[in-house]
């Protein structure tokens, strides 16, 4: 899907990935969410937009690992893998 740049979570996104003050990528990546569900509300009245889902499914995804690396700077540690922890509650 090409950029929109009539829809706004799209501009929201671009706009969180390319900010580099930690202070403001917060308020950037919370906005870009709240747009990103608005826009769900109204897609799911629409049988089409097929594209579009997919970009938001991307979008979302970027936005998680961009907040997974926000906290690994904040905290300076790194998070513990999901596969290592699916292994350890498993085997309690």
């Amino acid at each position: 899907m090409t950029l929109q740049w009539n829809l706004e979570w799209q501009r929201l996104y671009v706009e969180a990935l390319l900010e580099t003050d930690p202070v403001n990528m917060t308020g950037k990546v919370a906005a870009a969410e709240v747009a990103i569900l608005s826009r769900v509300e109204v897609l799911c009245t629409s049988s089409d937009g097929q594209e579009e889902w997919q970009a938001m499914e991307d979008a979302i995804r970027g936005l998680l690992e961009l907040k997974r690396e926000m906290l690994r700077s904040q905290t300076g540690a790194r998070p513990e893998k999901p596969e290592l922890t699916k292994i350890r509650a498993s085997a309690r």
